[in-house]
């Protein structure tokens, strides 16, 4: 109890100090100037207004936020990871992750009056102003900044509560983030420089960058409004937040472990989160496209994975189709290449056939692309669900029943899978090579291309939504099994002709 005392005291007189009071008289004068800005919009709307139109204003006030919030929140980090490490602190703290943890600790105790006058002064200013537990007139006019926050807030309390945390985790992350750098690189002047990149990066992100790629900015991340703006969804900000978070945490834990170790560790995983990442940005992008309040989640679903046909090349989902299952493909085509060098008179023995050999880690391949359309699937009804979308289990723009679209996404995506990757296995016993893995992909690729598919005979895309609008699933998957069948018929003769030769 008198430790905590003791605590109290000394933070109360670092709170009570120049610098801060200074801060608090800038705050306080900025903050002046948006309430006679607001009533006087309110007076000329003809519309009340309440305490809450300031204090949400204030603390989401993107030029505070980045002229002001952010190079001073920048300085106080840097600071405290510039005086805080040393070789007697990493001796005492016994590792590179305590240190990192005290460290955020020691930056709260610094960064916490900013938040706290800010905070404060954002209640203070709104003396004199009518107070009321509900939203006012005034922030459900559509020219209001604080309009889009009555589309997921009940109250201004909720929106006030949430805020705080928003910018919270905001603080926590980017101080997390210096100081991993830091510790990776030693090098303080790469650390000034990563600050200058954050700091311009969102002053040019917020006044150059559309508001159709306003998700690429740093900007959208510092303000609760700016995320809503560019991400359709608060929670879908907090959540990209948390999954930051997150992989700096599991980097957390092997940070202490030998450099070359990690490394080994991630490599082979690279190409999967390059690949994961890749997947989600497109996602997000048709979730910018899309307003929420007039799509359901299903309809996210279909234009999520529409893909492309002859009859209506679109380039975006022509290369998100691309991505997302030639991407899958290939990954598959390099596990496919370690099985076929792995191969051996010692594996024919102990399975008696090529055949049983084949089935023997193909049948984990099926059960992979399983997981892959369930996690597809998975991913973006979640992210529709964070949007907003109406949750509702049916199809808006295409005609099409949930059971036909369900169908049509996983038996005929996984029909479409296999037959991608039988060929691929064709081409790599024939030639041995991967690079013609490769070159396969790129055919595929082709037969997307306008003229190059028509009436969807090819068995090349036709998993994608698209097909819906003219043709039934039944006729897609008669299609794809007959594909299956000669492909595999195939793979059935190189297994004889191979049985020959030996």
């Amino acid at each position: 109890m008198r430790k905590l005392k003791l605590m109290m005291a000394a933070y109360c007189k670092y709170v009570i100090d120049f610098k801060w009071i200074l801060l608090g008289v800038l705050i306080y004068l900025y903050a002046s100037v948006i309430k006679r800005q607001i009533t006087y919009n309110a007076s000329l709307s003809h519309t009340t207004m309440n305490s809450w139109d300031v204090t949400l204003n204030l603390l989401n006030d993107i030029y505070l936020i980045l002229y002001f919030i952010i190079p001073l929140l920048l300085l106080i980090s840097t600071v405290t990871i510039l005086v805080d490490f040393n070789d007697q602190s990493l001796i005492r703290f016994g590792s590179m992750k305590h240190w990192i943890i005290q460290s955020l600790r020691n930056f709260w105790w610094n960064i916490s009056p900013l938040l706290l006058i800010w905070g404060f002064l954002s209640l203070y200013i709104t003396i004199g102003i009518h107070f009321s537990w509900h939203w006012s007139r005034f922030s459900q006019l559509n020219s209001s900044y604080l309009n889009k926050f009555i589309d997921f807030f009940q109250t201004p309390l909720t929106s006030f509560i949430f805020n705080l945390v928003f910018l919270i985790l905001v603080f926590s992350l980017l101080h997390l983030i210096l100081s991993l750098l830091f510790v990776l690189s030693r090098n303080k002047h790469l650390i000034l420089l990563i600050c200058s990149v954050i700091f311009l990066g969102g002053i040019v992100g917020y006044k150059l960058l559309p508001s159709k790629y306003g998700y690429l900015s740093l900007s959208s991340y510092f303000s609760l409004i700016q995320s809503i703006e560019s991400l359709k969804s608060p929670f879908l900000s907090i959540s990209a937040i948390l999954i930051v978070f997150l992989l700096c945490y599991l980097f957390l834990q092997v940070l202490d472990l030998n450099k070359r170790y990690i490394f080994s560790i991630i490599k082979p995983y690279s190409f999967v989160l390059i690949y994961s990442v890749l997947c989600l940005m497109g996602i997000f992008s048709t979730a910018r496209l899309l307003h929420s309040s007039q799509y359901t989640v299903i309809d996210f679903l279909v234009l999520s994975f529409k893909g492309v046909r002859s009859e209506d090349f679109m380039l975006f989902p022509f290369f998100y189709y691309s991505i997302v299952f030639f991407g899958f493909v290939y990954l598959m085509n390099r596990n496919i290449g370690k099985e076929m060098v792995l191969m051996s008179y010692y594996k024919m023995i102990r399975f008696r056939s090529v055949t049983k050999w084949f089935w023997s880690w193909f049948y984990v391949v099926l059960i992979k692309i399983i997981g892959f359309l369930f996690y597809l699937a998975g991913i973006s009804l979640w992210i529709a669900i964070l949007m907003q979308t109406k949750i509702n289990f049916h199809a808006t723009i295409y005609r099409n029943t949930l059971i036909e679209i369900i169908y049509q996404f996983f038996i005929n995506g996984f029909l479409q899978l296999v037959f991608y990757l039988l060929i691929l296995f064709i081409i790599l016993w024939i030639s041995k090579e991967p690079t013609y893995g490769l070159i396969t992909i790129s055919i595929f690729m082709l037969f997307l291309l306008p003229e190059m598919n028509p009436g969807g005979f090819v068995p090349v895309g036709l998993n994608g939504f698209g097909y819906l609008q003219n043709y039934s699933p039944l006729r897609i998957t008669i299609i794809l099994l007959l594909a299956n069948f000669f492909a595999y018929l195939i793979v059935v003769y190189l297994f004889k002709s191979k049985k020959a030769n030996l």
